[in-house]
């Protein structure tokens, strides 16, 4: 009898130890899972009611990537039509074959001095206020003067989804785009979680820095186009 109790007392003390575990691991699973899933910022940015917002959609995007600061991960890709692209060439004049869109070399909008910082654009076809913040995105880059390297990255979607066609068709003839996966290079290099987000980077010896963080660092229009 004294054996037939033990054993069920072993069982039972397995048994529970198996559940803690498993609870364990499931809360584990979705904390993991909370970190990977993007979450969508923003507002309908140029209505009255949305400039009173300004502040809170900087501070959103403060906690949705790279803080300002931050050094930016390496990174290897290709823009829509087909150039390359690294991190080294965010900077005017800091990577070989950064020239004008159109040109030979990466494609990246660029001009201004060696070292000049360039405006990084994130945006995503399943976000809401990334299509509120589309306009505006692409009035300010079509109305900038050359003056640093300017990139959208479109991240997420599928070939022939009208809302990501959309987006490069509307960007792509104002600036450098790259599409690519909701966790693609360029978006873990940046450390993006929150969509849109935008940032202005600069050079730091051989690293790339985060300089500014927020929808202030969206170029702004030269005096003869306002």
């Amino acid at each position: 009898m004294a054996y037939l109790i033990a054993a069920v007392v072993l069982v039972g003390a397995l048994c529970l130890l198996d559940l803690l575990l498993t609870v364990g691991l499931i809360r584990r699973l979705r904390a993991q899972q909370a970190a990977r899933t993007p979450s969508y910022a923003g507002g309908f940015a140029g209505t009255g009611m949305d400039r009173g917002m300004d502040q809170g959609m900087d501070q959103a995007m403060d906690e949705g990537m790279l803080p300002p600061g931050a050094l930016v991960g390496a990174f290897e890709t290709r823009t829509v039509d087909g150039r390359p692209l690294r991190n080294r060439d965010l900077v005017a004049g800091g990577g070989a074959g950064a020239g004008a869109r159109g040109g030979t070399g990466t494609g990246v909008r660029a001009g201004g001095g060696a070292g000049a910082g360039a405006v990084v654009v994130f945006l995503s076809p399943g976000c809401p206020p990334c299509h509120a913040q589309l306009p505006r995105v692409a009035a300010a880059l079509g109305a900038a003067p050359v003056n640093g390297a300017v990139v959208a990255v479109v991240a997420g979607g599928a070939d022939g989804d009208a809302e990501t066609e959309q987006m490069v068709t509307e960007l792509g003839p104002l600036t450098t785009v790259v599409r690519e996966s909701i966790a693609g290079p360029v978006t873990e290099a940046f450390g993006v979680r929150a969509f849109p987000s935008m940032c202005r980077v600069r050079a730091a010896g051989d690293e790339l820095v985060v300089d500014a963080v927020g929808e202030h660092v969206l170029p702004a229009p030269s005096p003869a186009t306002r």
